[in-house]
């Protein structure tokens, strides 16, 4: 059980790591998907809610 938990976190965490490194944001932000139940809203709600760095610097997304 213990070996099926680490592979699924590293299967959403290294994407998501990319997803905030590239949208401007801290990328340890992907590890709160780890918490159970409110880590994955939360992070989508930051990546869909909250302005993105990125964006802020070019003016406007491609």
């Amino acid at each position: 059980m213990l070996w099926w938990w680490f592979w699924v976190s590293v299967l959403v965490v290294i994407p998501l790591w990319r997803v905030f490194r590239r949208a401007g944001f801290n990328p340890a932000w992907s590890l709160i998907v780890l918490i159970p139940w409110v880590g994955g809203p939360v992070a989508l709600a930051i990546l869909a809610l909250a302005p993105w760095p990125v964006q802020d610097a070019r003016g406007s997304l491609p």
